[in-house]
């Protein structure tokens, strides 16, 4: 677990408190992370196809492509609980 999740809190009982509420959460973070996955798999599929190259600002929108990928990306590794052990 990353330890953005409870740096907002100064008190250590209040930081493992709301770790229990995450962690207890954990089925619902999953269902998120699939639902993410299922985000990328389709702008995969934009990436790959070929009419995006007919626009003449495609460069344009595969910068923003390439900003959705690292904002899905960041979201995944956030929720993903197993990726950090945090120490409260």
């Amino acid at each position: 677990m990353y330890l953005d999740w409870v740096k907002h809190l100064t008190d250590v009982k209040e930081q493992a408190r709301f770790q229990n509420i995450v962690l207890g959460s954990k089925p619902v973070l999953d269902r998120l992370g699939d639902i993410l996955k299922e985000y990328e798999k389709s702008l995969d599929r934009s990436e790959t196809d070929l009419s995006a190259y007919e626009t003449p600002n495609w460069d344009y929108k595969q910068a923003h492509k390439n900003g959705y990928r690292a904002c899905l990306t960041k979201i995944k590794d956030l929720i993903n609980l197993d990726q950090r052990i945090l120490k409260v």
